[in-house]
C-alpha cells in the first residue's frame, strides 16, 4: 500500500512537471518577478497544492522556487482570486487543465474528493471504458467476418445463377432435340 502512495506521488509529480514546462512555454512565463509571471506561478502552486498530495518543497521545485513561495501563494490566493481578474482567469484555466490531466493519468484530484466512493466510480469508469474499447474491437472483427462471409455468399450466388442459366440452356437444347426426333 505504501508503494502505491509513492508511485502515485511520483506519477503526479512528473505529470505536474510536464504540465508546468509545457504551460510555461505556451504562456511565455519567465523566471522574473514581473507580476504576470508571479500570477502564473502562484496560480499553478495553489492548484497543485489543492489537487495533488505532494510536499510543498516538491511543488516549489517544479516552479523553481522554494516551499515558502508555495505557502505565500496559498495565503494570498483568496485575495488574489477575489480582486484580480487576471489571476482568477489563469487560476481557473490551470485548475481545469490540471484536473483533466490528473484524471487522464489515473490520479483522482484531491478537490474532487478523497472518499473511496469517488475513486471507485473513477476506476469503474476506467474499467467500463476499457471494456467498451474491447467490445468495439470485437465488433470490428465481427464486421470483417461478416464481410468475408457476404463475399463468399455472393460468389456462391453468382455460381448458382450461372448453373441455373446453363441448366436452362441445356433444357432448351434437350427440348429442341426431342422435337427433332
Amino acid at each position: 500500500m505504501n508503494d502505491d502512495k509513492v508511485l502515485g506521488s511520483l506519477i503526479s509529480q512528473e505529470a505536474l512537471r510536464g504540465y508546468w514546462n509545457q504551460y510555461k512555454v505556451e504562456n511565455n512565463v519567465g523566471n522574473s518577478r514581473e507580476r504576470i509571471n508571479v500570477i502564473h506561478r502562484h496560480a499553478f502552486a495553489v492548484v497543485s497544492r489543492e489537487n495533488v498530495k505532494l510536499p510543498l518543497t516538491k511543488i516549489g521545485g517544479i516552479i523553481e522556487r522554494d516551499h515558502a513561495t508555495v505557502i505565500h501563494a496559498c495565503k494570498n490566493h483568496e485575495m488574489n482570486y477575489r480582486f484580480d481578474a487576471d489571476y482568477r482567469s489563469i487560476y481557473n484555466t490551470i485548475l481545469i487543465e490540471l484536473q483533466d490531466l490528473l484524471l487522464h493519468s489515473g490520479i483522482v484530484p484531491k478537490t474532487i474528493s478523497d472518499t473511496n466512493e469517488v475513486k471507485d466510480i473513477h476506476f469503474k469508469f476506467l474499467r467500463v471504458s476499457r471494456r467498451l474499447r474491447q467490445l468495439i474491437m470485437e465488433f470490428e472483427q465481427y464486421k470483417k467476418e461478416i464481410a468475408s462471409d457476404k463475399k463468399a455468399i455472393n460468389v456462391a450466388k453468382n455460381y448458382m445463377v450461372g448453373l441455373e442459366e446453363r441448366n436452362n440452356n441445356l433444357h432448351k437444347e434437350v427440348m429442341r432435340l426431342k422435337n427433332l426426333l
